[in-house]
């Protein structure tokens, strides 16, 4: 008699190892977490962070103010079915939003990030060409080395240096002209 074989995919097999290495469904909670954000939206996450998952598969979720919680308790039942479809059915049994710091500390530090990830990111400036009395002087200073090999490259480094400041220059000089200032600190015109 012949055997049957059934062919499993990979996520079939990786599923079944993993649930039977998980029998209290801790997997379930981690997803719920990583999800919470996408699920709740970008209105509701701006102010909450998923936390936790309790063993009766009760969903933690801190949020920044007693006011959001109260509002997110009114919504809990639609939450509920979202996470529910997302993750699959009785994923998560029920949601408990807690009021913590910890919600405000992570947005403080997320806009600190992000304004420091914008302030050293560099400036898009392009190089302007140096004029025939700049390229001369430049000419003039470089003649100073004997070496031809390290004046050529002396003569291009400076070249390439001058003409980035020059564009920086004159972007900085755009800028003045779009945002004019009074001179006085707090104030504009």
């Amino acid at each position: 008699m012949a055997r049957s074989r059934k062919t499993l995919g990979l996520g079939d097999v990786a599923e079944g190892v993993i649930r039977r290495a998980d029998k209290s469904g801790k997997r379930h909670g981690a997803k719920a977490v990583s999800a919470w954000s996408s699920i709740a939206g970008d209105e509701i996450a701006q102010h909450t962070r998923g936390f936790a998952m309790r063993e009766d598969r009760e969903l933690v979720v801190f949020v920044d103010s007693a006011a959001w919680a109260n509002q997110l308790t009114l919504m809990s039942g639609d939450l509920l079915d979202a996470i529910n479809a997302r993750l699959g059915e009785n994923t998560v049994r029920a949601l408990r939003f807690t009021v913590s710091r910890k919600v405000e500390e992570a947005i403080v530090w997320e806009v600190g990030s992000a304004d420091t990830d914008e302030f050293y990111t560099p400036d898009d400036i392009s190089p302007e060409p140096l004029d025939a009395t700049e390229q001369e002087q430049v000419a003039h200073v470089a003649a100073a080395i004997k070496n031809p090999e390290l004046r050529e490259v002396v003569l291009r480094v400076m070249t390439k240096d001058l003409e980035l400041k020059k564009g920086k220059r004159m972007k900085a000089a755009e800028r003045a002209v779009e945002e004019p200032r009074s001179g006085l600190p707090g104030v504009s015109l």
